[in-house]
């Protein structure tokens, strides 16, 4: 565990993620035997799955599999929508919205469920708007530098960031983004300056990253993973609290000693608040169920996404956690996504 003492205010304690989901192993426990007699009629027509993303992102891929799953164990049809627009806030307003009748489900996650409602104070929804239903993967982040750095190891990283402050940048997705968070909680780790640059995305960051404009990126690893074996970039370690299944030789940056970095891009099923429970017991045991097929896992590992079943109940603290440490961190930085 971390000692509160060492670590600094603004690094996320997003290990209590080992605790939230520690029930996850259980999670093919999930009673499939809930009181049909309560929702004896559900479902009765098609399911719409939200995407709060354009179609062929890892979201929307995550929802076709998804739902074409459900579909199969529910006996009626799952249309996937895509309601794109304000990081994912269009999709969230409209669905925390929704009749609550199992009928709208969407495909949430740490960005536009926990964190864009944490720091964006015109955000007309929040977590307590959503029932959450599964969790159902993660998009590993990893710490990856520019050739130029001559650092293999947390440790080497580390010592050139302290030997080199304010001569060194870290690219990220915008304001409020996890990886921004990421790039100032790495400052305040190593008591450095490092300025942040804001981008659009993981293309335009690895393009000044492979360029030398930017020297730091805590991107996904299917984007790094290929330039780091073509040599274009070099990747430290990944902030995940284990070894990634799908790419078990990369050593973690906490077995390095460098701890405080746990961050984790995820995706959750949700429904509106107030779905009745049964059916939100339903489906979180035909999650559960799916998440469990060899077949199914294989389609979202080549996503370069790693499964991680849960329960409804690890789920939602999950949610609320990161909830509340963006809010905190928002106040401590003064970042807002407005």
């Amino acid at each position: 565990m971390p000692d509160p003492a060492l670590d600094p205010p603004l690094a996320p304690d997003l290990r209590r993620r080992r605790l939230l989901l520690s029930a996850a192993a259980t999670a093919a426990g999930v009673s499939a035997s809930w009181p049909a007699a309560s929702a004896d009629a559900w479902p009765a027509k098609p399911i719409t799955l939200v995407s709060p993303y354009p179609a062929g992102g890892i979201t929307d891929l995550l929802c076709r599999i998804v739902g074409e799953e459900l579909a199969k164990a529910l006996g009626v049809a799952v249309v996937v929508e895509n309601r794109t627009g304000a990081s994912g806030g269009i999709a969230h307003a409209s669905v925390a919205k929704a009749p609550p009748d199992g009928y709208t489900l969407i495909m949430g996650g740490s960005a536009p469920t926990a964190i864009t409602p944490a720091l964006n104070r015109s955000a007309t929804y929040g977590p307590k708007d959503f029932e959450p239903i599964a969790y159902v993967a993660e998009l590993p982040i990893v710490l990856s530098v520019h050739p130029s750095v001559p650092a293999r190891t947390a440790a080497e990283f580390m010592a050139y960031v302290k030997a080199n402050s304010g001569k060194l940048s870290c690219g990220h997705h915008g304001n409020g983004s996890s990886n921004q968070f990421a790039c100032l909680t790495l400052a305040r780790l190593s008591g450095t300056t490092i300025p942040d640059i804001p981008y659009r995305g993981a293309p335009q960051v690895n393009g000044d990253l492979l360029a030398g404009r930017v020297q730091i990126y805590f991107g996904t690893l299917p984007t790094q993973l290929p330039l780091a074996k073509e040599g274009k970039l070099k990747i430290v370690g990944a902030t995940s609290p284990a070894r990634l299944p799908t790419a078990p030789d990369i050593p973690t940056l906490d077995e390095q000693g460098l701890t405080g970095l746990d961050f984790t891009s995820w995706n959750a099923l949700y429904a509106p608040a107030g779905t009745p429970r049964p059916v939100i017991q339903r489906l979180a045991a035909e999650v559960a169920k799916i998440l469990a097929n060899p077949e199914v896992k294989r389609r979202i590992e080549d996503t370069g996404c790693i499964v991680r079943p849960g329960t409804p109940e690890s789920l939602g603290r999950l949610t609320m956690a990161e909830y509340d440490n963006y809010k905190r961190m928002g106040a401590e930085t003064g970042i807002r996504m407005e």
